[in-house]
């Protein structure tokens, strides 16, 4: 018999947390990994020879099963293993807290169950957990169901069935990126076998580049890789390497920090890309450095998903900042200002269009509904726009004087600051009649859109304000000629800009709900 309480409603509490997918399934593959590295020695010699864990993790409509060969649950650990918030004796290995496998088995189903045979041990033991039913009786044991097996016989199946979280379409593709990028050091020792629904994964590592420095192009190309190693004191280091990607590319970049040689945080798609090393979205450091370091004497979150850098972070991050731009292999200063001439604009497009399409199928559908059942805007353009509040806005205006088509056109255009306004761009027409025509265009630096893509040089400032000017003046001539609704593009434009294309990529999963497929009537326009 299994003693449950005093934390009895704890499992249901699980299913509140702060998931994504794939941590969560990693839970169960760092029990089977730790089983297997702390019973290493017995398990190649029941094997006969060479041993490689393998782990299965089958997903299908409405059940997760999740199947290794390691060591099993042994009978001293079993009741610990299934007591919520019990740490192991050893918490120097990937099983630390106590709550993974609890927690992530009630996180994802109402129902789960496991299956265990322990290596030397011929009792094959399953336990049940039914979580609605134990929170609803305030049950305080469990019994499992012992049968005789070969002493030799050792694996553990977890079983999950009435799924809460169900997992399909694009989210299984992800589940296979994010799992081959925590797991990349045990397959690329060949320590780890792990399937997905039958496809082995495997972590294809990235390419580097090899090229002179971009100051001296006649030199002889090296490889821009380099080893790191920061000693901290007090048992606190972080080491592993640093390199350049050949081709830039906004997935792959960042860099990926692990713990015990599992990664905690940078996975596919989400590397660590602290700002005072990685600089803006737009820039070359942020799209072509990569780099993985091995972190010691610091914890991680429950989940095992961040690093608990406590006061630490801000000096590494400086100190290895230092590190990377160092002599003889300066990798920032390369990353910045190398360009390979013929593939760089064919990288940059790709970049643009993954990360365009990314914002547009996150964020701009609601918007969409929005704006399809909204009035349109009939309203005439304001003959002028209101005065700014000198202590809330700053701004700077140029003013230029045209004659064409028989009449003379004042175009003021103003650059200001102000976080408090919601439109990108605003204009104002004034029509005298002298045949004279005043036209304001101002645009706001403060936007959430410019926020986030001007660089600190504001080299990109430019074509933003020629696009501004572009969109106003194009309005004022579509008036000209009839268009009874002009001012509803413009509405629109800076609706969507605000509150779609300002922001930045979510790569995480929304619980309990799927994103909708192409075929989706409702989802034609996020799947072109």
């Amino acid at each position: 018999m299994i003693l449950i309480r005093p934390e009895v409603r704890m499992y249901a509490a699980f299913a509140r947390l702060n998931y994504k997918p794939w941590y969560a399934l990693a839970e169960f593959v760092d029990n089977s990994l730790q089983s297997a590295l702390s019973n290493m020695d017995r398990l190649r010699v029941v094997s006969q020879g060479p041993y490689r864990l393998q782990v299965d993790i089958d997903i299908g409509t409405d059940s997760i099963e999740v199947r290794d060969n390691a060591a099993g649950i042994h009978e001293h650990e079993y009741a610990r293993a299934f007591l919520p918030a019990s740490p192991p004796a050893d918490t120097s290995g990937l099983s630390e807290f106590g709550l993974g496998l609890k927690a992530a088995a009630s996180w994802f189903a109402r129902q789960w169950s496991v299956r265990t045979s322990s290596l030397g041990e011929p009792i094959e033991r399953t336990i049940t957990f039914d979580i609605p039913k134990i929170v609803e009786t305030n049950s305080e044991h469990l019994e499992p169901v012992e049968r005789t097996v070969c002493a030799n016989d050792h694996f553990t199946t977890v079983s999950l069935r009435d799924l809460q979280v169900r997992l399909r379409g694009r989210t299984i593709g992800k589940i296979k990126d994010h799992l081959q990028s925590i797991y990349r050091v045990f397959l690329r020792d060949g320590l780890l076998e792990l399937r997905l629904n039958g496809e082995t994964l495997a972590y294809d590592p990235p390419t580097f580049l090899q090229a002179p420095f971009y100051a001296t192009p006649t030199n002889e190309p090296v490889t821009w890789r380099k080893e790191i190693e920061l000693d901290l004191g007090d048992g606190h280091r972080v080491r592993g390497w640093a390199a350049i990607l050949a081709r830039a590319s906004v997935a792959n970049a960042g860099f990926a920090m692990f713990r015990r040689r599992r990664l905690i945080q940078g996975s596919h798609g989400d590397g660590y890309r602290p700002e005072v090393i990685f600089g803006k979205p737009n820039k070359f450091i942020y799209q072509r450095l990569i780099g993985e370091f091995e972190i010691e004497g610091f914890s991680v979150s429950h989940t095992k998903d961040g690093i608990q850098w406590e006061d630490w972070e801000e000096d590494i991050l400086n100190w290895l900042k230092e590190k990377l731009d160092d002599e003889p292999l300066p990798l920032l200063d390369q990353a910045a200002n190398y360009r390979a001439r013929a593939s760089i604009i064919q990288d940059m497009v790709q970049e643009a269009t993954w990360d365009t399409r990314q914002a547009i199928a996150q964020h701009l559908p609601p918007i969409i509904d929005e704006q399809i059942n909204a009035a349109p805007n009939e309203a005439p353009l304001p003959r002028a726009l209101d005065e700014l509040e000198s202590e809330l806005a700053r701004s700077e205006q140029v003013e230029l004087h045209l004659d064409h088509a028989h009449r003379h056109w004042v175009i003021n255009v103003e650059l200001m600051s102000d976080i408090s306004r919601e439109a990108w761009f605003e204009i104002a027409e004034n029509v005298t009649d002298s045949d004279s025509t005043r036209i304001h265009i101002r645009v706001n630096l403060a936007h959430p859109f410019m926020v986030r893509f001007i660089s600190p040089d504001a080299d990109e400032l430019v074509p933003f304000t020629r696009l501004a000017a572009g969109l106003a003046i194009a309005e004022i001539t579509a008036r000209e000629v009839g268009v009874r609704q002009a001012g509803t593009l413009r509405m629109n434009f800076n609706q969507i800009l605000r509150s779609a294309l300002s922001g930045p990529i979510q790569r995480g999963e929304i619980r309990h709900a799927e994103q909708r497929q192409p075929s989706d009537p409702d989802n034609r326009i996020a799947s072109r």
